[in-house]
């Protein structure tokens, strides 16, 4: 074979070469299958906050072996509507607003003016119960289980759904989030479903109020301050996690413009004006 022609063949071959790369770089990549390539509600669990106790959960106090008993010495105690229980021989503690590490902390604190070295495990053994509360203009008011990921929507399906008059674009979610302080959200439900956008469906927490209004509300802590003067009473009896509550402090922390995109509004660090005893 001739120079000339063993040098074109090896000119195609190169070209041939660069135009499979260039045809394959234009491919789409293969979409990933299996678990490997599906959506899933896996998250970093050990960057979730510590559970915090509330009133009706029941606790149990592992003091660990104890002199003349054969077994470790355990106590059971279900927190008070004060948020408090009673522990030998110091007396009440408030349990309540605090996790089992904190709650362990205190009672060690506290028992070292009686005994050497003391200590303790606190166990949740019983939750007092995972619910939301939903108020206002919805067919059915009233407390209901929260399972997770739930959302301001699914409370209100739950609740069965808006009243003919309800304001759908001044949903109010309100989140305990101390002694005497909560954080408040306004959400433009209607209009941000209506555009397709489900940011406005805010996930809930355990205990949140989700109250719809009759009439557009304008300022949040007004309202906020009017709604809970208003109803001391209910929330003291009737509704788990509000207990013995009593507003001092009100952070407006997100609001949503017509569109339903999230402009959340800054708030300072929560510092309650009563701390927890």
């Amino acid at each position: 074979m001739s120079r000339s022609i063993l040098h074109r063949l090896l000119c195609i071959a190169s070209f041939a070469t660069v135009f499979a790369s260039v045809a394959a770089a234009r491919e789409p990549l293969p979409r990933p299958t299996g678990e490997a390539g599906v959506d899933t509600l896996a998250m970093d669990w050990g960057a979730i906050p510590e559970y915090r106790i509330v009133p009706g959960d029941l606790v149990v106090l592992d003091f660990g072996p104890q002199e003349g008993f054969p077994n470790d010495l355990i106590r059971d105690q279900r927190v008070r509507p004060d948020g408090r229980i009673s522990v030998f021989p110091v007396g009440d503690v408030v349990a309540a607003g605090r996790t089992p590490r904190e709650l362990e902390q205190v009672i060690v604190n506290l028992l070292s003016a009686e005994f050497r070295n003391p200590r303790v495990t606190v166990e949740i053994r019983e939750i007092a119960g995972n619910q939301v509360h939903v108020l206002g203009r919805v067919r059915s008011p009233g407390s209901y289980d929260a399972g997770p990921f739930m959302t301001t929507m699914q409370a209100i399906a739950k609740a069965g759904g808006f009243e003919d008059d309800a304001a759908r674009n001044s949903v109010i979610v309100f989140h305990r989030n101390g002694a005497h302080t909560v954080q408040v959200a306004k959400l433009r439900l209607d209009a941000s479903l209506k555009e397709g956008d489900l940011s406005a469906d805010l996930p809930l927490s355990r205990f949140d109020i989700v109250y719809v209004p009759r009439s557009t509300i304008g300022n949040i802590n007004v309202f906020a301050r009017q709604f809970f003067s208003e109803q001391q009473g209910v929330l003291n009896f009737m509704f788990t996690g509000w207990q013995l509550f009593n507003l001092d402090k009100v952070y407006p922390f997100r609001t949503y413009t017509v569109t339903g995109t999230a402009t959340p509004t800054p708030a300072p660090p929560p510092t309650p004006n009563v701390e927890h005893p």
